[in-house]
């Protein structure tokens, strides 16, 4: 299955992809950028993030399974890029709520 058809880069593609990068530098993420830097490719639009993410956390699960990658390297990977996707959740909280605030402010300041 496509993933990017910006770069024209697969699912097949991604698994390799993680495969050779959690297995070469376990202090490696594999997020979407470093999976996309590894294939020598560029995201354009950014629109396949979200699946380029599910499809690296389904690879890992697979790695995991077959055992083809130390499951110690994959749940350390795995447990920061939870930690990294929670602190972008709460920033974004953050800047939702700072928002909602400053509109709220200006609304009573207009009554």
């Amino acid at each position: 299955m496509i993933i990017c058809s910006c770069a024209v880069i697969s699912d097949r593609d991604i698994e390799i992809a993680v495969s050779e990068i959690m297995s070469s530098d376990p202090g490696l993420l594999p997020t979407p950028g470093v999976v996309f830097r590894h294939l020598n490719k560029k995201m354009n639009c950014c629109r396949c993030a979200p699946v380029a993410v599910s499809t690296i956390y389904a690879a890992m699960d697979r790695l995991e399974q077959t055992t083809r990658v130390c499951p110690f390297a994959l749940a350390e990977a795995r447990a920061k890029l939870i930690r990294i996707e929670e602190r972008r959740e709460r920033r974004q909280r953050r800047i939702d709520d700072a928002y909602a605030n400053r509109r709220l402010s200006t609304a009573t300041a207009v009554a």
